[in-house]
């Protein structure tokens, strides 16, 4: 059973990955500035809306550029090479597993919860960095466990070459992760290893080949760089006002199927004194207490632990220890997932016959109480693939938007303006620079939110979203109940 629920968890993975369009805000900044890297040949230096984005380094930028190569450019594109590392992070989860537990199941199952862990998921079909950033991390520290058990030089390089591929991925924590996951288990489990001069040597070597684009930004763009480093990598470490407990509520979700079922596996195994697991103990609690320590906290950010959880959860649920809880979880979730498809159908209107697929997880759970939150994961994947995303679409008009500038101007010979609200993906779907919240200058293309513009009669009007979209629950909410919604006009201002 668990090769045929892989097989659904991989076919799934593709399942309209093209068909959202670009997400605001932040897909939006990765879409334009991969754009702009093709039509430039500038592959240093991310150019979003026509200015310098110096926020991340150029390695996501890299890996979508090669999508648009490949596919066009286009959603599909876009979200590619994200999919396909997502499913490759799963894949080296299992090879960690089996490395240290040498179970094949186990193995299976790390890699099963990871695949189908909503977060993980919902990250693998957006272009953003996290899970570029997500697998270099999870592919050093395996190279790492191999090196460290065949003394292999070769190996080790490669790990190191995998952390610098990191923080060429999301910056410094791309070496401080993984290296701080090695420093504590050999702390704990051979400290004379720490002794050996390779160690220091690659670091001296691979952290400045790891973070040769922030020396480059920073002689080019010096303060402007230092402001932005400054925002990005530590104003977050004492700015913020998010509980330490944080990770533990959203982990209720983020990490569903299975949910609260690892901190189960966690104190399980911590208390069970399981060597085999210390690994990845170490690895989910450095993450874990580290993010939580820090005041800015967004769940993706503790996505670099669901490899470490995903074992740890696979190793509880195959146990033979605290039975009757695992029992009840398992029905307590998969019966939560099946009501929620439910209620999600009805509230949103939506076919019935995705109520098939709540009724699926349920016929699964006297034959395995341990699968059945899988196969309603996997259940509520499908549904929010072919029918949240596709309803959703019907209050999505920004391609449509952008294809009405390219109309109404065709050589891209005049400025764009949008006043009232910027919608961070116009710029990739017009295909040009869209300036915001600045009154026109000359004849110009303006949008314009109906009420704050009274230069030019609107030639058309679209109902466009006017919040974030990262919120994905709180987006969904806002399509049914018809708020942070407003009417844009479009005109030629002459």
């Amino acid at each position: 059973m668990l090769y045929a629920l892989l097989l659904a968890v991989i076919l799934s993975w593709f399942v309209h990955l093209g068909l959202p369009q670009v997400w605001m805000p932040n897909e939006s900044f990765y879409a334009d500035a991969s754009k702009n890297m093709l039509h430039t040949g500038n592959f240093i230096t991310p150019y979003y809306n026509g200015e310098p984005r110096l926020e991340k380094p150029p390695m996501t930028y890299w890996i979508i550029s090669l999508g648009y190569y490949l596919f066009g450019i286009n959603e599909f594109g876009l979200r590619f090479f994200h999919a396909v590392l997502g499913l490759l992070t799963g894949f080296i989860t299992f090879l960690l597993a089996q490395e240290e537990l040498k179970n094949l199941k186990v193995s299976l199952l790390s890699a099963l919860i990871l695949l189908s862990s909503f977060q993980f998921f919902a990250n693998s079909r957006y272009a953003s960095p996290e899970i570029p950033f997500t697998f270099f991390i999870t592919l050093s520290l395996y190279l790492w466990l191999k090196a460290y058990k065949k003394d292999s030089v070769f190996l080790m390089i490669l790990a190191f070459f995998s952390s610098s591929l990191a923080m060429m991925t999301k910056g410094p924590a791309g070496f401080v992760i993984p290296a701080g996951v090695v420093f504590f288990h050999l702390l704990l489990e051979n400290p004379k290893e720490l002794l050996k001069k390779r160690y220091y040597l690659l670091t001296l070597l691979f952290v400045p080949i790891g973070l040769w684009w922030h020396f480059y930004e920073f002689f080019v763009h010096k303060e402007e760089f230092l402001k932005v480093f400054y925002q990005e990598n530590l104003s977050r470490i004492h700015k913020g006002t998010d509980p330490y407990y944080f990770y533990i509520l959203d982990t209720l979700i983020s990490f569903m199927p299975y949910s609260f079922l690892v901190f189960f596996a966690f104190f399980w195994s911590f208390f069970k004194v399981k060597r085999e697991l210390s690994f990845f103990l170490i690895w989910f609690l450095l993450v874990f207490t580290a993010f939580s320590i820090i005041k800015s906290k967004i769940p993706v950010y503790v996505l670099p632990a669901y490899p470490a959880m995903s074992v740890l959860t696979a190793s509880f649920l195959l146990s033979s220890d605290l039975r009757r809880i695992k029992i009840a979880s398992s029905i307590f979730l998969t019966v939560l997932l099946s009501l929620t498809l439910v209620v999600a159908v009805f509230y949103f209107d939506l076919s019935k016959l995705f109520l098939l697929l709540a009724f699926v997880p349920l016929l699964t759970l006297p034959s395995s109480y341990i699968l059945s939150p899988l196969v309603g994961g996997i259940a509520f994947i499908l549904f929010v693939n072919t029918g949240l995303v596709g309803y959703l679409e019907k209050f999505r008009h920004y391609r449509e938007v952008g294809n009405y500038i390219k109309t109404l101007d065709p050589k891209g010979s005049l400025k764009v303006y949008e006043l009232g609200y910027f919608h961070h993906n116009l710029p990739f779907y017009a295909d040009r620079k869209v300036i915001r919240n600045k009154m026109p200058e000359g004849q110009a293309v303006v949008i314009f939110k109906l009420g704050t513009y009274q230069s030019c009669q609107p030639m058309k009007v679209w109902k466009l979203y006017t919040s974030s979209e990262s919120r994905f629950l709180v987006f969904l909410l806002d399509t049914k109940r018809g708020k942070r919604f407003d009417n844009f006009g479009i005109c030629i201002y002459n």
